[in-house]
């Protein structure tokens, strides 16, 4: 297991073209590193969990967003079954939390989903309690 984070995601203004490139450079360390994982036929051995601890507020404060509730995750590798998991939320404002978008899965069913299926430990333990899984990955790699 590695964790490697960036925490230049953290912004609060100018946004629009601070997080353009910074997707870009996030999109192509990741492509080059599955590029080699299938020139070693390895692909299917990796799981990459990309997330962010936090969402942004809907509105802007007229300098940019500040957190929100909700967040975001990719999970990539040759045995993710790719795809759309939860629902957006909805932007209308009578379902609002607190002024944020209200999230719709909670990120422990993800670690939850990961311990299992991936890793073959305990989820309970690992999401400290039981929650839903979610069928984005195809198969227990138990490594």
């Amino acid at each position: 297991m590695y964790y490697a984070q960036n925490g230049s995601f953290d912004t609060h203004a100018a946004e629009l073209e601070t997080h353009a490139k910074l997707w870009s450079d996030t999109s192509n360390a990741l492509g080059d590193f599955m590029d080699d994982m299938k020139e070693h036929d390895m692909e299917d051995d990796v799981l990459i969990l990309v997330f962010s601890e936090f969402g942004r507020r809907i509105r802007d404060n007229s300098a940019g967003t500040d957190h929100g509730s909700g967040g975001v995750s990719f999970a990539i590798g040759g045995s993710v079954n790719g795809g759309l998991y939860g629902e957006y939320p909805s932007l209308e404002e009578r379902d609002h939390l607190e002024g944020d978008l209200h999230f719709n899965t909670d990120f422990r069913s993800i670690y939850s989903t990961i311990a299992e299926r991936w890793l073959g430990a305990d989820p309970v333990s690992v999401a400290n309690g039981q929650y839903d899984q979610l069928d984005f990955i195809f198969e227990t790699n138990g490594s």
